[in-house]
């Protein structure tokens, strides 16, 4: 090691020191003053009172609503249905049809997507002369016409047939609406 020295001693030895600049008729560059110590604790103060500010905002702002549970149709329908059988004493046996029939349609549209309350079964199932060729199977067949079609028809029964006029026929009507409801029953 130290004969590795001895070899590099003679040329660093050489050299008398830092090189002169190479255009000495130029000034030595300005020396740049730091900025005092005092701006670090500034920065750090301001940066410690913004987290402050926003945990502060954090724990005071307004809460967001819990989501409201997705409307279930047949309960709702289902729902409806029993609060109309307890109260048909109060109501005439001219309304009740109607309002069977609203409940249903409602039922129907919330369930399967389909315009029930606008159209009759014969529009909403009557899809053959609306088709075209190569155009996919509309969705009123299979299995979704197959639970569609028997409560589709109540409610054309009821909204077409005679107004009940006694509380009796009313009352077998909801019972025929709540037995259909019960067949549907997810």
């Amino acid at each position: 090691m130290i004969n590795g020295l001895s070899i590099l001693h003679p040329l660093v030895a050489q050299f008398p020191g830092v090189p002169p600049l190479p255009h000495p008729e130029l000034p030595p560059p300005d020396k740049v003053d730091l900025p005092p110590a005092w701006w670090i604790f500034w920065a750090v103060m301001l940066l410690v009172v913004l987290l402050i500010i926003l945990i502060i905002w954090l724990l005071l702002r307004p809460k967001q609503p819990p989501p409201l549970p997705q409307r279930q149709p047949w309960t709702s329908a289902f729902r409806a249905l029993s609060d109309l059988r307890s109260r048909i004493q109060s109501i005439p046996p001219q309304d009740m049809s109607h309002r069977i029939s609203n409940i249903l349609r409602r039922y129907l549209q919330e369930r399967y997507a389909v315009p029930a309350q606008a159209r009759t079964t014969r529009e909403i199932f009557d899809v053959k002369s609306d088709r075209r060729a190569g155009a996919p199977a509309p969705r009123a067949q299979g299995l979704w016409l197959e639970r569609f079609e028997p409560v589709a028809h109540l409610c054309d029964d009821i909204s077409f047939m005679p107004a009940p006029r006694t509380i009796e026929e009313s009352t077998m009507l909801i019972d025929q609406a709540l037995a259909r409801m019960q067949e549907e029953k997810p």
